[in-house]
Formats: C-alpha cells, structure tokens, sequence
C-alpha cells in the first residue's frame, strides 16, 4: 500500500472519456504550478506533481484532497459565467484546519475541456494592501516580487497545458503512422532475407518478387512521407521544448543576474510565446520591429515588464481584440510601443495605475503589483514607462529605455 507522501510525487493521467493527456504527462509535472484538468462531469482526469503535492497538503487520500480542491466549483455554480475566472478558495485539510487557494479556472480547447490552477494564497491577500511594501526589506520586496511571477505563470499555466497538448497529439499521431512504415519495411526486409537464401529462384523472380512487396506496402509513399514525418514531430518536440523553458526562464527568481547587452526583439518573441495561449486564437498578435542595437539591461527584470503589461492587454480586448509591438532606435535610446484595441482607462484610473496593489480588477483576480513593479523596474534601468489610453479605444504603452547603463559594464550576449 502506497503511503500519501508516495502518492503526491507521482502524477497520474485518468484515461476518461473526454481527453486523454497521457503524453504530456512529463511536460506539466515541470510547470512550477499546480495544474488540474477536469472531465465533463466535473471530476479530475490530471492532476501534475505540484497539484498531487498540495493535494496532499489537505488529505491523506491525495485523491481526497484534488476533490477538496476542487469543491464548489464557481464554474458548476454558475454554467453561463465568464469561460475564465479566479477565486479565492478556504480547502479544509483533513485536521479541521483551512489552506487558503486562489483558483485560475478555464475553459479551452475544441471540446471545452476546464482546467484550473492553483496556488496558496498570500497572508498579503488578507490584508489591507495600502502601504504594503514599506518598510519591506530588500529580500522581501524581491520575495513580493517573485510572488507576482508566479501568479502571472498561474494564470498562463492553463492555457499552456492546451498549447503544449496540441504538439503532442500530433506527435503521438505521427508515431502511430511510423510503427505502421516500419511494420512494412521490416516486412519487405524479411522477404529479401528470405529471397537471397532461396537458391531456386532466378535474379528476375527475385527482382519481381521484391518488388511486388514494395508496392504492396507502398514503399515509394513511405520514404517521401517518412523524412517529412520525423521532421514534424522533432519541430512538435522543440516547441514542447520551448514553451517550457520560457516558463522555467520568466519564472526562476535569480537576484544576482547581472545587466548585460541583450536582443530587445529576443525578449519580445519569448515573452509572447507564452502570452498567445492567453488569446486562444481570439488575439491578433502582430509586431513591428525596426534594427536595433543591443541594450544593457536585465533581460530577465526586462521579460517580467514585457510578461506584465501583455498579459493586462490580452484581459483587456474582446473578441476581436489586436495587440501591437513596435521598436524604434533614436539616439542613445530605444523605445517599445505595445498597444491594445480593448476598453481603455479613463483619466483618474492612468493617473493610479503604477501605484502599488492598486487594480481595477475583481478581488481575487489581481494582486495589483504589475505595474508597480513594471515602473520600479524601468526606474533601476534608467527608462521611462508611460501610458495613453482612451476609454472604449484602447490602450499604448511607451517604454524608453537607455543603450548603455552609466554604472554598469557588460558584456554582448545575443
């Protein structure tokens, strides 16, 4: 009999009737977070490490404490709600005692599967938030900071779980197809054994007899499919690859990193491979990028700015919502412009906006520690981050940042 602790380690898929995730098993135990994907019926099919771990948390039975997670649904409660939204959860533990979870619920996929993602809540979500970072010290300010990370990755992780399982599906496909071509390569491998050992048989009844095989087994399809197929799933596995470690890269805390020269356009591209799964194909992405020089900067400080302010804007578009890029070079400096088409501030709403732990979110669905750690972080790199925004037409954000940081030496890195 498997003890609790030995059961949380191990992810496990449930082969349902709805979706099976059996190959992407591996890839979400990575996620640094919590991710539970749920059946039709509401029951759950996966659950990664980190969720079985915090299941744990609540029950013996880890998979007593995923149901206890996933009680009181706001989704079941109400079917006609928004297809995305968060909640904050008090989960009774098997001792009478509460964990407080805030839970990022979707709905996505061609068949509407949900899946939801979880972390504990923070003391910081219980207080009154005004005047939450002073007299903080450093390393809790970064731990506040690194907390922000997280909950942005919370909020992409369900999305990414859809996005890494549509290379994976095709990659199991595609290893279907090839046991089927080398199923009949070993066939025609086997005749021709057969054949150079029969010593009845003329060069020509071999030649012919081989070659009826060939065509039998469509050998001339299968080396014009078979390259092309391989190719497809090493292009499905690097994706894989990729998604991952942009995750892994925005969400690691590393406070030593050093400014270094680095690719502004690197750092766009990255960060908008994770955001796109936020879109759901309802999102038109498009960037506009003119030659530029390769800045001293934070690449991962930079990545969080880029990571903060596009997540704001996929929550901000509709259905027909366009977000902008452009970069352009001018003296000594660059300039960044990501613009939106969605619902736009007003003028009190921009004029708070950089405050800390200031939103104009629903609670629970924003720490309000985006922006203000966006503005901290182009301040420390000597650039502007200003806003303009109309209400009902969109919003742009100006980020001015400096070539060469004057107290810092670096070194290129492309």
């Amino acid at each position: 009999m498997k003890t609790s602790n030995e059961m949380s380690m191990r992810p496990e898929v449930v082969h349902g009737g709805d979706i099976d995730l059996s190959g992407a098993t591996a890839v979400l135990d990575s996620l640094p977070v919590a991710v539970i994907v749920l059946e039709s019926d509401g029951t759950p099919c996966f659950a990664n490490g980190p969720a079985r771990r915090l299941a744990g948390v609540i029950h013996s039975d880890v998979e007593q404490g995923l149901l206890g997670l996933i009680a009181a649904s706001p989704m079941a409660a109400d079917p006609d709600g928004p297809k995305d939204c968060e909640d904050r959860f008090d989960c009774a533990t098997e001792e009478g005692r509460t964990l407080g979870v805030v839970r990022q619920w979707r709905v996505a996929g061609e068949y509407g599967h949900v899946s939801v993602t979880l972390r504990p809540a923070r003391n910081e979500e219980r207080e009154d938030r005004a005047g939450a970072l002073e007299g903080k010290s450093a390393s809790e300010q970064q731990s506040l900071i690194h907390a922000e990370k997280l909950a942005t990755v919370g909020q992409l992780a369900a999305g990414m779980a859809h996005e890494i399982n549509n290379p994976i599906c095709y990659v199991q496909s595609n290893l279907g197809t090839l046991r089927d071509y080398l199923n009949k390569l070993f066939g025609i491998l086997e005749l021709s054994d057969q054949l150079v050992r029969d010593g009845e048989m003329t060069p020509q009844q071999r030649l012919e007899a081989l070659d009826m095989r060939k065509q039998a087994a469509d050998y001339q399809m299968i080396a014009e499919d078979l390259p092309a197929l391989l190719e497809e799933s090493r292009e499905g596995v690097e994706r894989i690859r990729q998604i991952v470690q942009n995750l892994r890269d925005f969400s690691r805390l590393d406070p030593t990193e050093s400014f270094r020269l680095f690719d502004v356009h690197r750092a766009i591209e990255t960060t908008l491979d994770i955001v796109r799964s936020l879109g759901g194909g309802r999102i038109r992405f498009a960037t506009y990028f003119q030659q530029l020089p390769l800045i001293e900067c934070n690449p991962t400080e930079l990545n969080q700015v880029l990571m903060n302010i596009l997540v704001n804007a996929t929550q901000a578009v509709d259905a027909d919502g366009a977000i902008e890029i452009h970069t352009e070079a001018s003296g000594d400096h660059v300039t960044l412009r990501i613009s939106d088409n969605g619902s736009g501030m007003d003028a009190a709403t921009q004029q708070r906006i950089f405050e800390p732990f200031f939103t104009t979110k629903e609670v629970g669905k924003g720490t309000g520690l985006g922006l203000s750690i966006s503005y901290g972080i182009i301040q420390k790199h000597g650039g502007r981050i200003e806003v303009d925004s109309v209400v009902g037409q969109g919003t742009t954000f100006i980020i001015t940042l400096p070539l060469r940081q004057a107290n810092h030496t670096a070194e290129a890195n492309t």
